[in-house]
């Protein structure tokens, strides 16, 4: 018997890519795709996420609303043999391809029909009906095999570099210990004078007395350049707000477990022609996306106002879906106290399904781990 591996094509990649990667590896595969999909490439974005199982294939284009046209142009591209076996994924396609899938495949001879609920880490067995119609998901996914999956290149060698940490995780506690804490102000102006200054990515920063007193905050919480004279591009990218980013990346990938191939931070991603954007903290679970974005203050002067800087995250989040599909979960972590939003606020975050996560959560940590852990 000869294993023959079909699946429907759209936009949304990761189901597919699971399915292949699930299942024994077939003789062939065959991707049913429509005009739309092959000018966006997501085959050739699926293929790069399995390229050592999927060697052998095809793709059949079919009109994506009409029942007629599907069997007819499958009909046509398959190569009918007796002893083929079919695994059929309808998950992905218009709803007119899946019921034509479902329609064609029932009537040929030997197949099963799968479908990934979403959400779910499983996939439901529709045809033929048994008792037991439920296939757990054992593969998981990758960050650098999700971000190709969906039309993402990434150079290896850049990717692991982005686990790399500027300082010890208890540097970072001790920093974030000093800025959530009830004197924060003084450490608090001084992220802003670096920020504002002009230092971030300065290859060499000479510490002159100025820079020396506004320094004085992150020095008492035990910052210490490795040069007394200058500080590194390293080190002044870290105090504008790269330890925020390092503190959350070291206590997801401790909670959850997670290996360098599942998490990255500084991210910088291209789709295209398009311009990239960078994420601070990205990684897979249970097969979907997570994003982290890391500010250390979105909120204005005034009491309870919050500032561009918000706006532009819930912004930048709300394309995400358009870029990475449906399995992405966003959040946004500052160091404010987002129990304090007005209602208004928060319902804005909740329609764009950004979860925010402020001081009333990043100042607890026994709140902050169970927070992770049930992610």
């Amino acid at each position: 018997m000869s294993l023959i591996l079909v699946s429907l094509i759209s936009d949304q990649t990761i189901p597919n890519v699971l399915f292949i990667r699930d299942q024994p590896k077939a003789a062939h595969y065959i991707f049913i795709s429509t005009e739309k999909m092959e000018k966006r490439m997501i085959v050739t974005n699926i293929i790069k996420a399995c390229p050592d199982l999927v060697i052998s294939y095809n793709t059949i284009v079919v009109e994506e609303d009409s029942l007629s046209d599907f069997e007819q142009v499958v009909e046509s591209g398959l190569d009918r043999q007796d002893d083929f076996h079919y695994l059929v994924n309808i998950t992905g396609g218009t709803k007119i391809m899946s019921l034509a899938a479902y329609l064609y495949f029932t009537k040929i001879g030997s197949s099963e029909i799968f479908y990934l609920p979403l959400g779910k880490s499983h996939f439901r067995q529709i045809y033929p009906m048994k008792k037991n119609k439920i296939k757990e998901i054992s593969f998981r996914i990758n960050l650098q095999g999700y971000l190709e999956a969906n039309g993402v290149t990434v150079q290896s060698k850049a990717f692991a570099q982005k686990n790399r940490m500027i300082r010890h995780k208890d540097r970072n506690e001790q920093i974030m210990n000093a800025f959530v804490g009830d004197g924060n102000l003084p450490i608090k102006k001084m992220v802003e004078y670096f920020r504002t200054s002009g230092f971030r990515d300065k290859k060499n920063l000479p510490l002159s007395d100025e820079i020396k007193l506004e320094m004085s905050p992150i020095l008492a919480a035990g910052f210490m350049p490795e040069n007394p004279e200058n500080l590194n591009r390293d080190e002044t990218n870290y105090l504008t707000g790269d330890w925020f980013e390092e503190f959350t990346y070291e206590v997801v990938q401790r909670v959850l477990d997670k290996d360098d191939s599942e998490i990255g931070k500084g991210i910088r991603v291209t789709r295209g022609e398009k311009t990239s954007n960078e994420f601070d903290v990205m990684f897979t679970h249970k097969n979907a996306l997570y994003v982290i974005e890391c500010k250390t203050d979105v909120a204005d002067n005034e009491e309870g106002k919050l500032s561009q800087l918000f706006t532009s995250t819930l912004y930048k989040a709300s394309t995400l879906k358009k870029d990475f599909g449906l399995f992405v979960k966003y959040y946004l972590f500052s160091v404010n106290d987002f129990s304090k939003l007005s209602p208004e606020q928060k319902d804005r975050a909740r329609v764009l399904d950004i979860n925010l996560v402020g001081i009333e959560i990043l100042s607890n940590e026994e709140r902050l781990i169970e927070f992770i852990s049930k992610m």
